[in-house]
């Protein structure tokens, strides 16, 4: 029995040291490194992840580190997309009617709320109208404070959209008292709405480069190819100012010829009743598999028109930053390229505020970690030390069979 004793106790230590695989991250798994240098290490710093480091890391960027020395100094990744606060709310439409062969209008707000923007929902179509915004703190017949003068158009005839929404300052006015130009009559106001929108501008990085385009009858062609890695996120396409009034459908395909997704471009600048109307859209949404694509293919349909003059096109990437506190600092190290390392969870990133003022620290050139090794084999001991269970299994067996046979030996009556 004591023998049995030993044996299971040797099994559930063979059990435990299976189960035993966590290896902790440590510099030694990162292959890269490159030195930080910080210019003002008293306030909030960040890095700019390039192309160079897209190329290395895992697509979700978790085995990013900086050390200073042995210590790691905790990050907070940010996406530099654009950003927009809105708050929407209803607005009423009261003393909707004609004056002096203007649709005039008043839209009762409510009282306190901020907004910068007004949307109208009108059911006219293919006109350029005027309208006039003035706020007033109650209504009747004393003029309001003049806020804005917004253009309000619609080309479905031409296919180039519409666009409804008048653009004001920052006010808090319970009534905006609204006049248009008579190419909307009464009848075409359905309703309106209000908003406060705020907003910042995305900043983008160049992610690959694009080839001279090439017609193909009837299409203009453009190859690019993408840097490894790196995410785009749209295609950004650069038309000499001189050429107006057009718009062209896209579509861009794989390196195979599979076809990813479509969408426009266009420019609109056009006259009517007397007032300009410019809007343009030069940029296509990327809608491929990220990381996966190193060349793309995007065709331009020119339907029966002249070949669109393109000066440029280039994919581009939402810039990454990394931003962290120099604590002091004037250089640390920032380590890659682990595979299998997760993302670190630190508070500073729990807590992260970005702050306005803060500095861009360099990157050196990339090199191989010096003191890299590599993970250790980190399958489960059982896969890695076979033979061992396999000979304690054996071992079990026989000593079981050997008792089991003793057992019956002893339990044999003696013959007489």
């Amino acid at each position: 029995m004591e023998l049995i004793k030993r044996l299971a106790v040797l099994a559930l230590c063979a059990f435990a040291l299976a189960q035993s695989n966590a290896v902790a991250p440590v510099r030694e798994y990162l292959r890269y490194t490159r030195d930080v240098a910080i210019a003002q290490p008293g306030k909030q710093n960040y890095l700019v992840v390039d192309a160079a480091i897209w190329a290395r890391v895992r697509a979700d960027l978790s085995d990013l580190r900086l050390y200073d020395g042995a210590a790691q100094v905790p990050y907070a990744l940010s996406e530099e997309q654009a950003s927009s606060s809105t708050l929407e709310r209803e607005a009423r439409i009261l003393n909707l009617g004609v004056h002096g062969g203007r649709t005039e209008f008043d839209l009762d707000v409510g009282g306190g709320a901020e907004y910068n923007q007004v949307q109208l929902r009108l059911k006219a179509t293919n006109f350029v109208a005027s309208a006039t915004a003035d706020g007033r703190d109650a209504l009747g017949g004393s003029a309001g404070r003049k806020l804005s003068t917004s253009t309000l158009y619609d080309f479905s005839r031409e296919g180039l959209g519409s666009h409804f929404a008048l653009r004001i300052p920052l006010a808090t006015f319970r009534y905006l008292h609204v006049s248009i130009t008579p190419a909307i009559s009464p009848r075409d106001i359905i309703g309106a709405s209000t908003s406060v929108q705020r907003e910042a501008q995305a900043t983008w990085i160049s992610a690959g480069r694009c080839h001279a385009p090439e017609q193909v009858g009837r299409i203009t062609r453009i190859a690019c190819d993408l840097d490894p890695g790196v995410p785009v996120g749209r295609i950004l396409f650069t038309i000499p100012a001189g050429i107006v009034n057009f718009r062209r459908v896209l579509s861009l395909s794989d390196a195979q010829g599979t076809q990813l997704c479509s969408g426009d471009i266009s420019r609109i600048r056009m006259k009517s009743g007397g007032r300009e109307v410019v809007t343009e859209n030069l940029a296509l949404g990327f809608c491929g598999n990220n990381g996966k694509e190193r060349q793309i293919r995007i065709d331009i349909d020119n339907a029966d028109n002249a070949p669109l003059t393109v000066e440029r096109v280039e994919p581009q990437s939402l810039e990454r930053r990394i931003y962290f506190d120099p604590a002091g600092k004037t250089a640390i190290k920032i380590y890659y390229g682990d595979e299998k390392l997760s993302a670190p969870v630190y508070d500073y990133a729990r807590f992260f505020h970005k702050e306005a003022d803060a500095i861009q620290a360099v990157m050196g050139i990339e090199n191989q970690n010096p003191d890299y090794t590599g993970r250790p084999d980190e399958r489960p001991w059982s896969e890695r030390h076979k033979w061992v269970l396999w000979g304690a299994m054996l071992l079990a067996v026989a000593v079981l069979a050997i008792l089991a046979l003793k057992g019956l030996t002893s339990g044999t009556p003696a013959q007489k």
